[in-house]
């Protein structure tokens, strides 16, 4: 039986997937799930085991069963585009490699975590978007996003574009990729992310987890097992 599974998309590059993807592998295994992360193509890291690398992180998260390489069959070395990052190394995304993979990992847990790179938009290779494989992989989809101002409109923004495709929103994360500080008020970032993750349940009805700097684990509120299941 194949395992549940989450497909974790960015409203832009930097908004912290990697952190909430670790979060979420933590939190289930340490709920007892044997977990699996999968990110079908990584750039900025020559290898997968270059440590910190995404694939590296996920890697441990997951609690360093297999190897890195199984985690991300594909990496190239320049933080660009994967395809860019691949032709500067006179290769190519491989595109069946980005489909077999996740069928891999799949195998190899009770829930797999995929990690997209950038957005839903952003290219993986030079036939295939993010929201390609999303369709393809037809996991619920959880959207992150950086919890700074303008989370709201990226965050609408990202969930109707999903819908639009015919993808399963599942739920939002913002997470905060700098420390917040301890400023009160309306501009305090904590303030800004609270209220964002208000006002974004209030429009879409969408369960909103915010993730705290350097946290290990996803918050209470949230099972993440069965918004997996389905």
């Amino acid at each position: 039986m194949a395992a549940a599974g989450i497909f974790l998309a960015g409203t832009d590059t930097d908004v912290g997937k990697t952190w909430v993807a670790a979060a979420i592998l933590r939190s289930l295994g340490s709920a007892g799930f044997q977990v699996a992360a999968y990110k079908p193509v990584a750039s900025g890291f020559a290898s997968a085991a270059d440590e910190p690398s995404d694939a590296w992180r996920l890697w441990d998260a997951a609690g360093r069963r297999w190897k890195p390489e199984d985690v991300c069959p594909q990496s190239f070395a320049a933080p660009i585009a994967p395809a860019s990052s691949a032709r500067a190394e006179g290769r190519q995304v491989d595109e069946e490699l980005l489909r077999s993979g996740f069928a891999a990992c799949r195998s190899r847990g009770d829930v797999v975590v995929v990690e997209a790179a950038g957005g839903l938009f952003s290219p993986l290779s030079d036939q295939t978007l993010v929201v390609d494989l999303a369709k393809e992989f037809a996991l619920p989809v959880v959207l992150v996003d950086a919890a700074r101002l303008g989370a709201i409109g990226r965050s609408l923004a990202a969930i109707c574009a999903a819908r639009a495709e015919g993808l399963r929103v599942a739920a939002v994360v913002l997470s905060h990729t700098t420390p917040p500080g301890d400023d009160v008020g309306p501009t305090a970032s904590r303030t800004i992310a609270r209220e964002a993750a208000a006002e974004i349940t209030r429009r879409t009805g969408l369960p909103i987890a915010i993730l705290d700097h350097g946290a290990k684990r996803m918050p209470p509120g949230i099972d993440w097992a069965a918004l997996a299941a389905g």
